[in-house]
């Protein structure tokens, strides 16, 4: 990956990218999913899981700092240890998988996320607060978290059945992300898929990701719920289909 050889509408995608990575982490979520896609539009192959890591980072750590009162650490404790275990499982795949598919397998997950969150909220009064249903959804974030950076719409929902307000709903998330992601340094360091040259990239937009995040506060209080669930859905389903068609 070389920085001179992007073209306009690839900084575009990143922009746009960098933008919705702060907007996320600090409001609602699940508008994330797109930038996974347009991270996947300008930087083809495993790359762009790599350069989308760190701007993640750094828009987990100023969600942290805003809503670091807000966090239910019990739901945390559980769900985090199988987390680490499918991080591990995802960099063993992610070393395997070919870098002609890597997008179509990234729209896959997307559509797993999605039939999983819909899962979700089908049995969310058998399943959502169950301790095997924490463990099985720590795993399966973990595993795609690693991949594609692509476990907030199931970790979402799957918080959304806790009954938590705005605030402790934010606030957990964005503890969550930022613990797993900075777990996953090493391994997307090791897998070659964090260089010198994609942090250069990632420190051109750290800009854009605070206005982002910015923005993502001040429309918090003005979101319902119900309805950011089903444009979560929409978005997921616009990724998924996008990426598996090229």
């Amino acid at each position: 990956m070389i920085i001179a050889d992007f073209t306009s509408l690839d900084f575009g995608y990143i922009f746009l990218a960098a933008l919705l990575v702060g907007f996320t982490k600090t409001s609602v979520g699940g508008v994330g999913i797109l930038a996974v896609l347009l991270m996947a539009l300008a930087i083809p192959g495993k790359a762009s899981p790599g350069v989308l890591l760190p701007m993640l980072i750094v828009a987990d750590i100023f969600a942290v700092i805003y809503y670091r009162r807000n966090c239910q650490w019990s739901i945390l404790l559980k769900i985090l240890p199988m987390t680490a275990v499918g991080i591990f499982i995802g960099y063993l795949i992610v070393d395997v998988i070919p870098q002609d598919v890597f997008e179509k397998v990234i729209g896959g997950i997307i559509l797993a996320m999605l039939l999983m969150g819909l899962i979700l909220e089908r049995y969310k009064q058998g399943f959502a607060k169950s301790g095997l249903w924490t463990y099985i959804v720590g795993a399966i974030a973990g595993v795609v978290t690693m991949i594609a950076n692509a476990a907030g719409p199931v970790f979402g929902i799957f918080l959304l059945q806790m009954g938590l307000n705005k605030a402790d709903f934010v606030g957990t998330r964005s503890w969550y992300f930022l613990l797993l992601n900075i777990f996953k340094i090493p391994f997307s360091a090791n897998l070659g898929l964090i260089t010198a040259e994609s942090l250069k990239l990632n420190l051109l937009f750290v800009p854009v990701i605070f206005l982002g995040a910015w923005v993502g506060f001040r429309v918090l209080k003005l979101i319902n719920l119900v309805a950011f669930k089903w444009l979560i859905r929409v978005a997921a389903l616009v990724a998924a289909f996008r990426l598996i068609m090229g």
